[in-house]
């Protein structure tokens, strides 16, 4: 789904709560998460990521991290509870993968739970690309 010049994916799904703008994508008992093209393109270059450590327990909805550039602090909150597993080493030395590949080498952390799907289709706010997605990011490029 092309929305303007912002690229979404259709196998991902995406978190339109505040503050938003994070993609998911389901490996089995895995979620994969990253941030979306709006904000790769809207940051500015990402200099610095902050993740919490593997083997950290997380509940929904708590910030397990944040990306910087020079004129944004973002947030990225677990969209679900589980236990964080790995991180993108990558992005310690190349932080601005995620504004050059957001949905491939640019991903950031994954966390490791049980009923990935239930979980995500019990909430609202977890979408996959389609009119609930375009209206979230419309909405969005009309606040800028």
């Amino acid at each position: 789904m092309k929305i303007k010049e912002y690229y979404f994916p259709d196998n991902l799904y995406y978190m339109l709560r505040e503050p938003g703008h994070i993609w998911l994508e389901v490996l089995d008992n895995i979620l994969k998460i990253g941030v979306d093209d709006y904000v790769s393109k809207k940051a500015g270059e990402i200099e610095f990521v902050r993740i919490m450590p593997i083997g950290k327990r997380v509940k929904k909805n708590q910030i397990v991290g944040t990306y910087e550039s020079g004129k944004w602090i973002g947030q990225i909150k677990a969209p679900i509870a589980g236990k964080i597993i790995l991180k993108n080493d990558k992005l310690s030395k190349n932080p601005s993968l995620i504004n050059s590949d957001p949905y491939g080498d640019g991903w950031i952390l994954q966390i490791e739970t049980e009923k990935i799907i239930e979980q995500i289709e019990e909430d609202e706010e977890i979408v996959k690309s389609g009119e609930k997605l375009e209206h979230y990011i419309r909405w969005r490029i009309r606040q800028e």
